[in-house]
């Protein structure tokens, strides 16, 4: 059969620069998840990054004329948040960003639907109210640049959690603390070994063919058909 496995960043960088290929791929770059966004550049094996493969595997799927769909899925949001770690998550946010400019980019929207959302949000907050441009992991600070203090006289972080493992059971000083760096777990209001999933509606963005039906509020179940439409056309009659 006509196979090929990749499991470093060098097999994989081959396949770019043959791609596309024939034949079927399967790239394994860690025995369990792949590295945060954060930490990838210290992977040894230089795994890719969720932009290169999802431009890869966008090469292999146009190869073809029949349609195709394809799911990319930046899972490692999820885990950033359960351990309280607003650094890891967002970073990753932003390589999930980069993947969907890959894809805009390397498809024809006048034939094919894109479509971004989530399965479910995370208990994170954000408090206010730091300074314009302040940094998003920062201590909340006034226009004068002097720490805005909570009601115990201690600074708080723009981004906490309403539970998760960065509780504490005294509030902790943060004055001189960086909260900015990659390790830093933001406050977790409920003490939990993993911060868990929150209720709130997620959002759908949509663009290309069909898109204008993704809109308002909607229950989950109605990307479904918004896709097969996409894919197969209305039905007949």
């Amino acid at each position: 059969a006509n196979r090929h496995y990749a499991w470093s960043g060098e097999t994989f960088a081959e396949w770019q620069a043959q791609a596309p290929m024939q034949g079927q791929l399967l790239g394994l770059f860690e025995p369990s998840h792949m590295r945060y966004e954060a930490d990838r550049a210290k992977d040894p094996a230089s795994e890719p990054s969720l932009a290169e493969m999802t431009a890869l595997a966008l090469q292999q799927l146009q190869q073809g004329d029949q349609g195709y769909f394809l799911l990319v899925e930046a899972g490692r949001i999820d885990h950033g948040h359960h351990m309280s770690n607003a650094y890891r998550a967002l970073s990753d946010t932003v390589a999930l960003s980069d993947a969907v400019a890959t894809a805009v980019d390397a498809v024809d929207l006048g034939d094919t639907l894109i479509i971004v959302t989530a399965d479910h949000s995370h208990t994170m907050t954000i408090s206010g109210y730091p300074r314009r441009g302040n940094p998003i992991l920062g201590k909340v600070r006034l226009p004068t640049g002097e720490l805005l203090l909570d009601a115990q006289g201690k600074p708080y972080t723009t981004l906490s959690y309403a539970n998760g493992p960065g509780f504490r059971e005294q509030r902790q000083n943060l004055t001189d603390v960086n909260t900015e760096q990659a390790d830093y777990q933001q406050w977790g209001t409920v003490p939990m070994g993993s911060e868990t999933h929150a209720g709130e509606d997620v959002a759908a963005f949509a663009a290309g063919v069909n898109a204008n039906n993704v809109r308002g509020v909607m229950e989950q179940n109605l990307l479904y058909p918004v896709m097969h439409r996409a894919l197969f056309g209305p039905p007949e009659g």
